[in-house]
């Protein structure tokens, strides 16, 4: 009988313990005219499903504020900066002996953004926020994104429940960095509307609460409640 092998993980902060694979792939066009010998390709996009397992279980305002270092509105500014991961793992066989090692490659994307208003917490003076995911050609020709905490696109603004996790010792040994709490502490705002990532996961349109201002109201209500 053929033995099996098993890749032992080390744990990674955010990278997710369980999780499925939904890919939502766009074809990627190329130019093939003979006059020209480089060929541009569209990169695919890689959508994974992670609800199940994030680290936090927040789902209302007053449990993120709990957890949350920092509450904000704020709009991205600049494009999302991927950064690859990589650690020696070991490989073992059925009886966990070692047998050999391979390299595990975890894409992660930083995003600079301006902050509007503060609603909870000391603002840094620049705002980093780091997710799982991104695009590295001399990784894959896919943008990896998971489907309730999807890619930051600039201009776009937000209502973010952050844990300062400045000074990790994997992601950020020597600067400022922050992370959502969950897909609940992430809500884009379009008008007066907010979209919550975290109510649908498996979706691509996500709950709205139906406006901002009692949003607003809940986050003042529950900082109000922290404070005595």
């Amino acid at each position: 009988m053929n033995k099996k092998t098993i890749l032992r993980v080390s744990a990674i902060l955010i990278v997710l313990a369980a999780m499925t694979v939904y890919f939502v792939r766009q074809e990627g066009g190329k130019d093939s005219s003979a006059s020209q010998t480089e060929v541009t390709v569209t990169p695919t996009i890689s959508r994974i499903t992670s609800s199940a397992s994030w680290v936090s279980n927040a789902q209302t305002v007053n449990e993120l504020m709990l957890e949350a270092d920092l509450v904000v509105r704020a709009r991205v500014s600049e494009a999302p900066v991927t950064r690859v991961l990589r650690h020696e793992l070991s490989v073992l066989d059925e009886n966990n002996n070692i047998v050999g090692s391979t390299i595990s490659e975890t894409l992660f994307s930083d995003t600079a953004f301006e902050i509007i208003k503060t609603y909870w917490g000391e603002p840094p003076l620049n705002l980093t926020v780091m997710q799982t995911g991104g695009f590295d050609p001399t990784i894959s020709n896919s943008v990896e994104e998971m489907i309730d905490d999807p890619l930051y696109k600039v201009g776009e603004e937000y209502i973010l429940f952050l844990v300062d996790i400045s000074g990790d010792l994997v992601q950020a040994p020597d600067r400022e960095l922050y992370r959502i709490v969950n897909p609940f502490g992430r809500g884009r705002i379009d008008g007066e509307n907010v979209f919550l990532y975290g109510q649908n996961p498996m979706m691509d349109t996500f709950s709205i609460i139906p406006n901002i201002i009692e949003l607003e109201a809940q986050i003042e209500q529950a900082a109000k409640g922290l404070n005595k």
